[in-house]
Formats: structure tokens, C-alpha cells, sequence
């Protein structure tokens, strides 16, 4: 399944689960260890444009840390994919067809999985991830990545279930991320239907849409007698410069 818009909340009672390895369990043996690491490094290096002026350390950085718009705003998925699977799923995730997409409408993000070979793939919604900032792309990958998670270890409940929530609140708490069951891009969403069509019959009716599709029903034809008429498309591209 993949993200979809909003709708009343679920719950967030953290759920333990018997599908779910506790992937904390090595934490507190390396804890020290980790921490005198740290220490070690330097907790901010120095701008090239003025010594003076310092900048976070790119470790101590929370996956969705506002600096990250700056720096890479526009991170490569499969680099992110390969580091949230080694820091958040143990490196359990096996490499998968991973891609942008621009035909998802509603759904910020899927993870589908074939019903003959198994495998899955994910596509993220590029038109509609490009109208919003960095955290957006790596929260709703991570969403996908739960489900691609749940579809390998062949759990009942693949979709937003206790298992999903198990390792959505796990993943927000090591992370510092706001990983949820549904998103509220309704603006971006609305701005994306660039095809506009109006009833010339006494309806006057205005559709808007993402595909260049022309709406129309018979039964809109029987109660109107109208035709959808375009108004309104996007500007194309000249290819011919």
C-alpha cells in the first residue's frame, strides 16, 4: 500500500509485535562504545565561505534535519534507501526496483509486490514530492520501505496494521522522523490538476484533473445536455530550440 491523503489518525500506542525482531538489541552493548566514538569527532566542521561560521556535523544530523533542504535538497533515493536499510532494518532489505514515478495521482508513494515472481518495487510521486520539502521524500520512503519490510517477512497484516505501526513509531524515535499512515499534501495535490474542462450546457460545470482525460458521463449528458469543453492546460515544453 502506500501513502495516502488524511484521514482520523491511529492510533500511536506502541504495539509489540511477533513479526518484529528486536532490532534495538544490539544498541546497548555498543552504546558505550558508540558514545566514546562520538566524542572523538568533532561536533562541527568549518564552512568554506567563512572560518568563522560553523556548521553540524553531518553524523549528528537527524534524517529529516531542516539543514538537509540546504545541503541536498534533492537527495538520490537508492543512496538513501541503501542508508535507512543499514540504520533502520539492519541491512535486511534486499536491493529492489526503486524509482520516481510521474503516473501515482492520489498516493504520495507505493510498494507493490508481483503475485507471480514476488518481487516488489517502489515508486515515489515526483510531480507532487517536488512541491514539498526534503523530509517529505525521505518520510514517505521509509513509509514504503516498512512495507516492503512486511511483504519479505510474509506478515498477515501488510498493510497499516500492528506491524506497520510497531516499526513506524520504532523508526520515529530512533530517527527523529514523523513517519505516518496518511499525508496531507491536499494543496499540492489540488495545484497538480492542470487540465481544466467546462460544461457549455446550463450546468456550467468545471473539472479539473491531473490526466489530459476528458471527463463526461451519460448521466451527466441525460440531466445537462452539455458537452465538456477544454479551457485549461499546462504549458508544453518547446522541443524544437
Amino acid at each position: 500500500m502506500g501513502l495516502f491523503f488524511s484521514s482520523p489518525s491511529c492510533s500511536s500506542e506502541q504495539i509489540s509485535t511477533p513479526y518484529s525482531p528486536d532490532f534495538s538489541s544490539n544498541h546497548h552493548s555498543t552504546e558505550n562504545v558508540t558514545s566514546q566514538a562520538r566524542e572523538k569527532r568533532s561536533v562541527a566542521c568549518q564552512t568554506d565561505g567563512d572560518p568563522g561560521v560553523t556548521q553540524p556535523a553531518i553524523e549528528q544530523l537527524s534524517v529529516v534535519d531542516p539543514y538537509w533542504e540546504v545541503l541536498d535538497p534533492k537527495p538520490d533515493i537508492h543512496a538513501l534507501f541503501n542508508e535507512f536499510n543499514k540504520r533502520f532494518f539492519r541491512g535486511l532489505l534486499p536491493p529492489i526496483d526503486l524509482k520516481w514515478s510521474n503516473r501515482l495521482c492520489i498516493t504520495a508513494g507505493i510498494c507493490i509486490q508481483d503475485n507471480i515472481s514476488g518481487k516488489c518495487r517502489i515508486r515515489l510521486n515526483k510531480p507532487l514530492l517536488d512541491l514539498r520539502p526534503r523530509k517529505n521524500t525521505v518520510e514517505t520512503l521509509l513509509h514504503e520501505m516498512i512495507h516492503y519490510y512486511q511483504r519479505l517477512r510474509g506478515t498477515s497484516d501488510i498493510d497499516h496494521g500492528a506491524t506497520f505501526h510497531f516499526h513506524m513509531e520504532r523508526i520515529n524515535r530512533e530517527s527523529g522522523a514523523n513517519i505516518t499512515v496518511y499525508h496531507d499534501f491536499d494543496r499540492e495535490y489540488e495545484s497538480l490538476k492542470r487540465h481544466w474542462w467546462k460544461c457549455n450546457g446550463p450546468c456550467a460545470q468545471v473539472v479539473r484533473r491531473l490526466a489530459d482525460r476528458t471527463p463526461g458521463s451519460k448521466a451527466h449528458k441525460r440531466k445537462c445536455g452539455g458537452e465538456f469543453i477544454k479551457v485549461r492546460e499546462p504549458k508544453r515544453m518547446r522541443t524544437d530550440l
